[in-house]
């Protein structure tokens, strides 16, 4: 899968908010595949919905109280010719507990994706390492 994600902490742990598309079902961007969902876009969709209807759906509630920008956040593309996932993200973020969330929360076999920085990417808030809450 692909999309724009956050890791935001709930409850003194590391989370993953994500938007996460089949291939099947994402868009052709050069040699890569993604979509074209922005991290704004779909914040403020979730944030919309509601404190109660986020946590109905297990979804954390920071949409509902918090800027998009605030948290560590990145986006999954595949690269069609490398044949591999490639994950942009905040720099907090380039740690083995936090790839291993990502690679889970979008079904990424783990080692089977690059983790690129990404100037876009910079948050204010820290989550904690996962494994360490």
């Amino acid at each position: 899968m692909v999309g724009p994600f956050w890791v935001v902490e709930e409850g003194g742990k590391s989370t993953v908010i994500a938007l996460a598309v089949p291939l099947e079902r994402a868009e052709a961007y050069g040699d890569m595949l993604t979509v074209d969902t922005g991290h704004l876009e779909h914040w403020s969709r979730l944030a919309r919905r509601g404190a109660r209807a986020l946590r109905g759906d297990g979804i954390p509630t920071a949409p509902v109280w918090s800027e998009y920008e605030e948290w560590p956040r990145g986006r999954v593309l595949y690269d069609s010719v490398a044949r591999r996932f490639v994950i942009r993200a905040d720099r907090q973020l380039h740690q083995p507990g936090f790839v291993r969330l990502i690679t889970d929360c979008f079904g990424i076999v783990a080692h089977g994706e690059t983790i690129l920085p990404d100037d876009h990417y910079r948050s204010v808030r820290h989550v904690p390492l996962p494994g360490e809450e």
